[in-house]
């Protein structure tokens, strides 16, 4: 076990990182490009740095938790972190973003001695930090890799090629996030229509309706707590990446079309910061 693990990008997703970290006994250095964020990250007993430079130099384990691939792109090899990175070091990169950007990111790393690995989580930043997080990694078993990943997920699929974790978590969020508006329809139908929301959940949830994305955003949409555990922000990227996707392997997805459309309207309201439970408002305030 190695004594520090990196880790660049210390939002929702990075702080849950930290908290499964620090609990299997690793320290963690890390960078935010927020002040604030790496202020609060310190009070959880991370080490901030000056840079992601200076938290690649020193650790042979660095993990990527960024809003898009894009970033990741400009961290890697325009902020000098690549080259920081020292020989026999390996990349885990958490953020969901284009499966063809972890191929180029492994690919070209490789030439540097060091290893990349897309390791995509399927849950909210409170599901990985309690650990019962669903890993898909783009790379093959080993053992080292596997003590790792599992201080953060519960389940965890190895699926051998580089970007083929990327691509496995856009597909989980194209069908979590339609669920997550059906959901948001049917209830705001449902209070519209004169049925009290909490005996509606139970309804639902004893009925061939019932999902995990009811269990973890149903309550959240019914009280219209927002507190964000995942923003509605970062699903409307992760669903201009699915119909990207599908548009170059030519796959139809009329519903991805209308649930972008859906997302944009809430963007517009002022909502993407809030939790993507936040979606039934547009239901509610009929914006649709």
């Amino acid at each position: 076990m190695p004594e520090t693990v990196g880790l660049i990008g210390l939002g929702l997703v990075g702080k849950a990182l930290v908290r499964r970290l620090t609990a299997a006994g690793y320290s963690v250095a890390g960078y935010d490009a927020n002040a604030a964020t790496m202020d609060e990250a310190a009070t959880l007993g991370v080490t901030v740095c000056p840079d992601g430079a200076a938290v690649a130099r020193p650790c042979r384990v660095l993990l990527l938790s960024l809003p898009d691939s894009d970033i990741v792109g400009h961290v890697l090899w325009e902020q000098g972190v690549a080259d920081a990175l020292a020989p026999g070091s390996i990349v885990l990169d958490t953020t969901t973003g284009r499966p063809s950007d972890a191929v180029d990111n492994h690919a070209r790393l490789a030439t540097l001695g060091v290893d990349f690995v897309d390791v995509t989580l399927s849950g909210s930043s409170a599901e990985i930090a309690s650990g019962t997080a669903t890993a898909l990694v783009g790379a093959e078993r080993t053992e080292a890799l596997d003590q790792l990943v599992r201080c953060f997920a519960a389940s965890v699929f190895y699926l051998t090629t580089p970007g083929a974790g990327c691509l496995a978590k856009l597909i989980v969020n194209h069908v979590m996030g339609l669920n997550r508006a059906a959901l948001a329809e049917g209830l705001a139908l449902g209070h519209r229509a004169g049925l009290d929301g909490t005996q509606l959940l139970s309804i639902l949830r004893d009925s061939a309706a019932h999902s995990r994305v009811l269990d973890m955003k149903g309550e959240r949409m019914v009280s219209g707590d927002f507190t964000p555990a995942s923003r509605i922000a970062q699903h409307a990227k992760d669903v201009r990446l699915i119909l990207e996707l599908a548009q170059q392997v030519g796959a139809a997805t009329p519903l991805e079309q209308v649930h972008c459309r859906l997302l944009q309207q809430a963007m517009e309201a002022g909502w993407g910061e809030l939790d993507n439970a936040a979606i039934v408002k547009a239901f509610e305030e009929r914006r649709w």
